[in-house]
């Protein structure tokens, strides 16, 4: 009886944690860093880029650093985001390992 409902939890888990990608993958963040503009997903995908046109008149070394500075930062905000939707969308959920 308590293997039947282990593998009911497994399923609806399954379940869930699909449709928290799923919510993830949805949830766009618009990132601005000196004024380089990235979109990037809850699940720190990378959706598009802007560069100003000021920036492209820099030395490479300078574009690639403040590129760079921006895909860190603009990560960084996505995993808060993912962070705060997971704690949302699997509350009273029991997570071996969390």
């Amino acid at each position: 009886m308590e293997l039947f409902k282990a593998a009911k939890e497994a399923i609806s888990m399954r379940s869930k944690f699909s449709e928290m990608e799923k919510k993830l993958r949805a949830k766009v963040i618009d990132f601005e860093y000196k004024e380089i503009k990235i979109k990037v997903n809850a699940k720190t995908e990378f959706l598009s880029l802007e560069l100003p046109q000021d920036l492209l008149k820099e030395n490479k070394e300078k574009i690639e650093k403040i590129i760079l500075e921006a895909f860190q930062k603009a990560a960084e905000k996505s995993q808060k985001v993912m962070a705060e939707e997971a704690k949302s969308l699997t509350a009273g959920m029991k997570i071996p390992g969390m």
